[in-house]
């Protein structure tokens, strides 16, 4: 029993719907393309963060956003917050020279729409008139808007010297205990 060819069209047109219209998956060439994308967002924020410059808003248009700064009273939700924080910041800081990006790891969605990255950036800066030599880890989620990349949520954090959990289990067991 041959099915009528005309009962056929109908399925093979659902197929082509179903298997043609479906998200495509990027080629390794566009996904390292997105990559390096992504990448330089975050090298030229912080070229703009170090030079007081707010020409280019980085932050999605979306509304969903969401910044952790380096002190816990520095949570963000909208551009307006995170534009007066950075101005804050430019008031305290008399110099600052961040470096290159190390230590990255960056993702990209098989879509190319979402994209994350996590790095590490040395910074130096004067405060009060004291030069202080920092390292700042940085994190984020992008997303493509209109085909470039934008933060939607993002965590900075300045790490210690010295206060590993090695190093601090190290001098503990080093110091004698008093009874």
């Amino acid at each position: 029993m041959e099915a009528p060819m005309h009962r056929l069209i109908p399925l093979a047109l659902i197929l082509g719907l179903l298997f043609g219209c479906g998200p495509k998956k990027m080629s390794p060439a566009d996904i390292a393309t997105e990559k390096k994308a992504i990448e330089s967002l975050v090298s030229n924020f912080w070229k703009m963060y170090e030079e007081k410059n707010l020409l280019s808003n980085p932050l999605s248009s979306a509304g969903d956003i969401l910044i952790f700064g380096t002190d816990s009273a520095e949570v963000f939700r909208t551009v307006p917050q995170w534009e007066t924080e950075i101005k804050n910041d430019w008031e305290l800081f008399q110099t600052l020279n961040v470096g290159d990006l190390r230590n990255v790891s960056t993702l990209v969605a098989n879509d190319g729409e979402l994209g994350s990255i996590v790095c590490e950036l040395p910074a130096d800066m004067t405060v009060g008139g004291q030069v202080t030599h920092s390292l700042f880890r940085f994190a984020a989620a992008v997303r493509k808007e209109k085909g470039e990349w934008r933060f939607v949520h993002g965590m900075i954090a300045v790490a210690t010297v010295g206060q590993s959990s090695a190093e601090l289990v190290a001098k503990m067991k080093a110091t004698p205990v008093k009874k």
